[in-house]
């Protein structure tokens, strides 16, 4: 598993300029896991597509690398509090990686942008 600090120990860290907002929270009363806004983002480096779950708490999916370019990308999901969490990076071309970043306690995940890392 691909772990943020051999991300962090890696090398540089990119963002691309592309960043997705959170849709709008609505109290659901079912008590079941919400998950059913999409999100897709995208950069020269790769793609990753999931959903938006639990009130904006939490994004799953996948990252996926399509560019021999020794760049890897990653999600990076930002918070309310301040601050930002990093998905698993995908990489060499071809490889895909999940995303599964959850907000501390307390916090919402207010938006998502693509990233890379030399890989």
């Amino acid at each position: 598993m691909k772990h943020i600090s051999r991300v962090l120990a890696a090398g540089a860290l990119v963002t691309a300029a592309l960043a997705v907002t959170a849709p709008s929270a609505s109290a659901g009363g079912s008590g079941a896991l919400d998950c059913t806004v999409n999100f897709s983002i995208s950069s020269g480096e790769g793609y990753a597509n999931g959903k938006w779950c639990d009130y904006n708490t939490r994004i799953s999916g996948n990252v996926h690398d399509t560019k021999s370019d020794g760049r890897c990308p990653f999600v990076r999901a930002y918070m309310s509090g301040g601050g930002w969490r990093d998905s698993d990076w995908a990489g060499p071309k071809g490889d895909s990686s999940p995303v599964n970043v959850s907000a501390p306690s307390g916090q919402s995940i207010t938006s998502i942008s693509m990233s890379y890392i030399r890989c």
